[in-house]
């Protein structure tokens, strides 16, 4: 099974970043402001800001994002959503996954590759699911430096389901 090395996945999230960065704002009336180291530590990778209403100047308000690019969802069919951050075994309690601790009020989940696809989710909508996911889908792992990463493999089809938009 292939080993996931921090600082290469780190160097290719942030190119996805980028790309999601390009593509809100030629597409949706916000401006994008990265997020503090420790807003990231809680989940939070961009905030998205409305523009100010015509006329009154006033900014519309904020709300926080968390964006996550899956390389393998277009092959496979299944989301990696993850569940188990780190789990060093049966000697230390496994911290939980981005699924149930992120801050942010949506996720923005890229299906990168050849058959790209972005899916707007708000973090409510996901976190009602997992209860009957956990029940319906399999676990997958993914072994990392140390430790093991789980989540489950959910069909893209039940994102589209609760997602608000789909590109």
């Amino acid at each position: 099974m292939k080993s996931y090395h921090f600082a290469t996945q780190l160097s290719r999230g942030r190119r996805y970043e980028e790309q999601l960065d390009a593509f809100f704002a030629q597409r949706l009336p916000v401006e994008i402001q990265p997020a503090t180291d420790a807003e990231q530590r809680q989940g939070i990778d961009r905030w998205f800001m409305a523009r100010t209403s015509a006329g009154d100047g006033r900014p519309r308000g904020r709300d926080a994002v968390e964006y996550k690019a899956d390389t393998v969802a277009g092959r496979t069919g299944n989301a990696f959503i993850e569940t188990v951050s780190v789990d060093r075994g049966p000697d230390s309690p496994p911290k939980p996954g981005w699924a149930m601790t992120s801050q942010a009020r949506y996720l923005v989940y890229l299906v990168a590759g050849q058959e790209e696809a972005i899916y707007l989710i708000p973090f409510r909508r996901l976190r009602l699911c997992l209860p009957r996911w956990g029940r319906e889908y399999p676990t997958g792992a993914a072994p990392n430096e140390g430790y093991t990463t789980k989540g489950l493999l959910v069909p893209l089809h039940e994102l589209e389901r609760i997602a608000i938009a789909v590109w």
